[in-house]
C-alpha cells in the first residue's frame, strides 16, 4: 500500500475534530531519586493543552524530561503532582482496572519496537486485541485490515527477526492501532532507523493522523522530524516548557536561545567557523554585515538576497537553504551585506515588516567572505 493511499479502517475508529483539546496536563511534576541520593526534577510544573486531531512534537535536549512527559501521558510514569486528562477523563483520578481500560484508547509506539520474538507479525498485532478481550472472529479480520494499512500482508507470518527496522516499526504501528485508540504516543519512533526509512514512516503517522483525525504526541530530538511532520511543537529544558507554538511560528520566529541552537543545524544557519572568529560587533570600512533571516511562505519563496540589489545593496549567501516546513516553503539563510548602513538597516525594516526574523550576527571583512 502506498503512503499517499487513504486510509481505510474498521467502523470503531475514532474521527476526531480538529477543534477540540485532547490532553490537558496541570501542574505535572516528576522527581527522580538517584543511588547517590541526589534527586533529579525530571519534569518541574507543566502546564500543556494538546489539540485534537493534530502532530504535537516534543523536543529538547537529552536530560529535558521528554520522556518522563510521554510516559506521564498514559501514566506509565505516574507524576509525583498534577492531573493528566485524556479524551476528557481525569486519568489520575482512576483506579488501577479504569485506568487499565482507558489506557486502551491511547496506542504507543516506541523506539526499539518492543516486538516478541516468539510471535509473527500478525501474533504481535494480534496480542493488544488478546489483552483487552476481543472476541477471535473480531481480532483476524482487524489485524489483517492493519497490516494492510502498514504495507505488511506479505510478512503476516514472519517473524520479527526476519523485518528490517522499519518493518518493525510498521508492526508496532499497528500494534499501537489496533483497539482504535484516539491518541497515539511516540517515543523517539525514528531515532533508530536510517533517513529514508524514517521518511517513509514519519509519511505513515501523517497519513494516519489525517485519514483518521488521530491525535499524535511525539518525543523527538531532531527538528528534521519537527519540520517534517508536526503541526505544533514544544520544547523542553531542564524539565520546563521554554518554548510553544505552531511549527512555522517557532521555526521563523525562535525566541528561546535553546530553541535557536536546535535549529541551527535543521536550518543550515550555523555561522561558519573562519567567519566566527574574526566576527566584529561594530561596522568597520571595507566591511560587511552578517545577518541571519528565517521567513516562511511566499517570503521564503521570493528571491530576497537578488532583490536586495535593487535598492543598492550587496547580498553574498554565505549558509543556509529553502526546505519544506509542512506545505509552505522555509527559509533559513546567512549572508553578507554590504553597502550604505542606513540603506542596509531600512531593508532589514522592510524585511521584518514582510515577516521575516532577522539577526543581526556582527560585521567581518568582505575579504574573509569571500574566502569562504
Amino acid at each position: 500500500m502506498s503512503d499517499m493511499d487513504p486510509i481505510v479502517t474498521g467502523q470503531d475508529a475514532p474521527h476526531a475534530a480538529p477543534s477540540m483539546g485532547m490532553v490537558r496536563l496541570a501542574g505535572i511534576a516528576k522527581t527522580f531519586h538517584g543511588k547517590d541520593g541526589r534527586t533529579v526534577a525530571a519534569l518541574a510544573g507543566i502546564d500543556l493543552d494538546i489539540p485534537q486531531g493534530g502532530i504535537t512534537a516534543i523536543v529538547g535536549p537529552s536530560g529535558a524530561g521528554k520522556s518522563s512527559l510521554l510516559r506521564a501521558v498514559n501514566l506509565l510514569e505516574r507524576p509525583d503532582t498534577g492531573t493528566v486528562i485524556v479524551g476528557g477523563r481525569d486519568l489520575t483520578a482512576l483506579d488501577e482496572e479504569s485506568l487499565r481500560q482507558a489506557r486502551q484508547s491511547i496506542g504507543m509506539i516506541f523506539q526499539h519496537f518492543n516486538l516478541l520474538a516468539n510471535r509473527t507479525v500478525s501474533g504481535n498485532v494480534a496480542l493488544s486485541l488478546e489483552l483487552a478481550g476481543w472476541p477471535a472472529a473480531r481480532i483476524a479480520p482487524r489485524v489483517a485490515e492493519l497490516l494492510d494499512l502498514v504495507g505488511l500482508t506479505d510478512k503476516a507470518t514472519q517473524y520479527p527477526a526476519a523485518l528490517s527496522g522499519g518493518q518493525k516499526q510498521r508492526v508496532g504501528i499497528a500494534r499501537a492501532l489496533a483497539p482504535n485508540p484516539q491518541l497515539l504516543l511516540c517515543d523517539e519512533a525514528t531515532s533508530a532507523l536510517d533517513p529514508e526509512t524514517t521518511r517513509s514512516i514519519l509519511a505513515l503517522i501523517r497519513r494516519i493522523n489525517r485519514d483518521l483525525g488521530l491525535t499524535v504526541l511525539l518525543i523527538t530530538h531532531e527538528m528534521a522530524v519537527v519540520r517534517e511532520v508536526a503541526d505544533q511543537v514544544v520544547v523542553l529544558e531542564a524539565g520546563r516548557i521554554i518554548e510553544q507554538g505552531p511549527v512555522a511560528q517557532v521555526f521563523a520566529h525562535p525566541r528561546h536561545p535553546t530553541t535557536r541552537r536546535f535549529l541551527l543545524g535543521e536550518t543550515g544557519t550555523e555561522l561558519p567557523p573562519h567567519l566566527a572568529a574574526r566576527l566584529s560587533p561594530t561596522p568597520f570600512a571595507g566591511g560587511a554585515m552578517l545577518v541571519r533571516l528565517h521567513a516562511v511562505g511566499a517570503l521564503a519563496a521570493s528571491p530576497l538576497l537578488s532583490d536586495l540589489g535593487a535598492v543598492g545593496i550587496g547580498a553574498r549567501l554565505v549558509a543556509g537553504r529553502v526546505q519544506p516546513l509542512g506545505d509552505q516553503p522555509f527559509a533559513g539563510l546567512v549572508a553578507a551585506l554590504t553597502g550604505e548602513t542606513a540603506a542596509i538597516e531600512a531593508a532589514i525594516q522592510q524585511l521584518r515588516a514582510h515577516g521575516a526574523e532577522i539577526e543581526v550576527l556582527g560585521h567581518v571583512a568582505t575579504d574573509a567572505v569571500a574566502a569562504g
